[in-house]
């Protein structure tokens, strides 16, 4: 077949997908001979179309729905059947705690029956004694929401879900109660049982439909550790870019931060699934810092490519050597015969290594001295993980690695204390207006505040999150009336009721297990039950319903105008506050007043992969932000630090002014010229 007018060779089209998947056509400018415009009309409609049924939710996602609909009926049964005050808070507790994941699930569900537990003891604890001191009792619950609240970002477990919902739950206790304290001990005792039901009830459906996190952690630390692998091979050959660098390191880092989360949430799991994991955190512990490591190797290769091309040619063999090493060990059927490989490959690295240093001379041998250390250290670092795994030789995790905490270097105190305080703003603002209004509600509106103030208290902005949860509550305040007004007065039965709300649970459901479309669903599914007020005896009145519709959403009004008035400064400022802080820790390190650098290597990681996962280029060249510098910079003052005994008076007090300049440049007091200067 000959080619086409124009000489173009035509090329087969390769369509992608799979069954039951509608492939998305090419656009016009990607076809490799021009396309009649009569040809490519309606192809944006198709192209859209492709991507709604992307986006629609799958076998999985109705599966999740029917199990979550299925529990929160039983509870919602069970609730009545018991003669529980509010039911509906069973229901919602349901669609709050269950998850795709079975430790996720029991992770959420045990800090929710803790958090409840301890906020309602707080509440019978203060309301009795308060009660006559209305100024007080509300003063002293703001600053337990905001304490609370304040304490849970502290925490990067999910742990720290106990922290908010002991806040908000000693405030959706005690407000209600202030006009009738005597009562305050059997509203919290009916909460903790109908939130025990919820809990009880979507364990319950994961036992029918369990989905263990195990092997789904399992699963991504292979892919971590093969990406990580492929990263560090491609930056050795000289094959990436600069900008697919950074991108791929902050992809590593990315993934490596969703191991963390995957691992805590799998330690909740039976003990049947989660024997013998110990070796996947000391795994992580240990690769951390490869891609710092990484970095260094291309920084230096970089360098040495530019000023001594034939030194860098001379380390060809090796760089390349080591990356195939590399390759390797991302394959899991070739890793075993990787692992037996390092020691070889560590004694040609040292021995070049001694090679550079006894030839020593000018910058190029200095540079060329550093690579291969670096090499070594690289090497050394990523056999050693590897080796944690089972089947690997090395089962026996050091126990300080085994243990190690997870840390929450990023957590920023300023950020901490402005958090708290837009909760204790939002929740005296709403108290001031139920006291001057006299409203009924003002109690639903100061309890909402509270909830929504610590909801989202774990997000950069808050802000966006509690205006969207506050759209769709009110699209839900919708629905309630017309369930409450034109569906519940023709229903007869619990069979009925159930159908009913099948209509709107079950399609909600499967969006709610599509996480970027969990801030849609989960509102409309909590708060349509929650407003209808579910009781075994239908009642209703319309101007009560649209009283506590309106304190609903006063409350969470009132949480989003507090959060953004004290927390309005976005996520630049949150970057620049953090590369602040890892250079304050740097400086610290050089002066010689933090000697733990396990401890502030592990916070600057931390802020890094919490940076890898907010910053864009750009971002990162408007704020000035060299990633790991500081990090690789910490390791080698340490280094010089440990180093400095051991030389000449006049070496050493060359060292220390060395540290010097690097602890100003890090305090931002001195030049960079006067630093280069003064190491050189």
């Amino acid at each position: 077949m000959g080619a086409p007018a124009g000489g173009v060779k035509r090329k087969p089209v390769r369509r992608r997908g799979g069954p039951g998947r509608v492939p998305c056509p090419r656009p016009a400018a990607m076809h490799p001979f021009p396309v009649p415009k009569r040809q490519r009309r309606g192809r944006p409609a198709r192209r859209r179309l492709c991507c709604v049924l992307a986006t629609l939710p799958g076998w999985r996602d109705w599966l999740f729905s029917v199990r979550s609909f299925a529990a929160a009926m039983l509870a919602l049964w069970l609730a009545l059947w018991l003669d529980l005050p509010r039911p509906y808070w069973a229901v919602g507790t349901v669609y709050i705690v269950i998850q795709p994941l079975s430790g996720a699930l029991r992770a959420k569900g045990l800090a929710r029956f803790l958090g409840t537990l301890a906020g309602g003891a707080f509440a019978v604890a203060t309301v009795p004694n308060l009660v006559d001191t209305p100024s007080l009792l509300v003063a002293v619950l703001a600053l337990w929401v905001a304490g609370c609240t304040m304490g849970s970002l502290y925490d990067p477990t999910p742990r720290s879900y106990a922290f908010r919902l002991a806040g908000f739950t000693a405030a959706l206790i005690a407000f209600p109660s202030v006009d009738a304290p005597g009562a305050v001990f059997d509203t919290a005792l009916a909460r903790v049982e109908e939130i025990g039901l919820g809990i009880a009830c979507a364990t319950l459906a994961d036992q029918v439909f369990p989905r263990p996190a195990t092997p789904v952690l399992l699963a991504r630390l292979e892919t971590w550790i093969g990406g990580m692998a492929r990263f560090g091979a491609d930056a050795l050959t000289g094959r990436m870019e600069e900008s697919r660098f950074i991108a791929d390191r902050r992809r590593v880092a990315r993934d490596g931060a969703a191991l963390d989360v995957l691992f805590e949430e799998t330690r909740y799991e039976a003990a049947q699934h989660r024997a013998g994991l110990a070796w996947v955190r000391a795994l992580r512990a240990r690769a951390r810092t490869v891609p710092a490591m990484i970095s260094a190797v291309a920084d230096r290769a970089r360098a040495l490519r530019q000023d001594a091309p034939a030194a860098r040619a001379a380390l060809a063999p090796l760089l390349q050597e080591t990356a195939a090493w590399l390759t390797a060990t991302a394959d899991p059927d070739s890793r075993a015969a990787a692992r037996a490989a390092a020691p070889a490959l560590l004694a040609r690295l040292r021995a070049a290594g001694r090679e550079a240093a006894a030839a020593g001379g000018d910058w190029p041998g200095l540079l060329r001295e550093g690579l291969l250390a670096r090499l070594d250290e690289l090497v050394e670092t990523w056999s050693q993980a590897l080796a944690l795994e089972p089947g690997a030789g090395a089962l026996a995790a050091a126990p300080r690695e085994a243990a190690a905490p997870v840390t929450s270097g990023h957590t920023d105190p300023l950020l901490v204390g402005l958090t708290g305080l837009a909760s204790v703003l939002a929740i005296l603002a709403c108290d001031l207006a139920w006291v001057a209004t006299g409203w009924p509600e003002g109690g639903t509106a100061t309890m909402m505040a509270a909830v929504s103030t610590a909801m989202f208290a774990q997000l950069d902005d808050p802000a966006p999150a509690i205006a969207k949860f506050l759209g769709w509550t009110s699209f839900a305040a919708v629905l309630a009336a017309a369930y409450l007004f034109a569906v519940l007065p023709a229903i007869d039965g619990f069979p009925l009721l159930a159908f009913a709300l099948a209509v709107l649970y079950l399609p909600f459901g499967a969006l709610h297990a599509q996480p970027a479309r969990i801030g849609m669903a989960l509102p409309v599914m909590v708060n349509t039950v929650a407003l209808i007020s579910l009781q075994e005896v239908y009642a209703a009145e319309f101007a009560a319903y649209v009283n506590g519709a309106l304190a609903l959403l006063a409350g969470f009004a009132a949480g989003l105008v507090s959060t953004r008035l004290v927390r309005a400064f976005g996520i630049e400022w949150r970057l620049r506050r953090l590369v602040a802080a890892d250079r304050r820790d740097l400086a610290r390190l050089t002066e010689g007043r933090q000697a733990d650098l396990r401890r502030s290597v592990a916070a600057m990681l931390d802020r890094f992969e919490f940076l890898a996962g907010r910053i864009g280029s750009a971002d990162a060249e408007t704020l000035d932000v060299t990633e790991l510098a500081e990090l690789r910079a910490a390791v080698n003052v340490v280094r010089l630090r440990e180093a400095a005994p051991r030389l000449p008076p006049r070496a050493r007090e060359a060292v220390e002014a060395a540290l010097a300049a690097v602890a100003a440049r890090a305090r931002d007091q001195a030049a960079p010229g006067a630093v280069l200067a003064r190491l050189d």
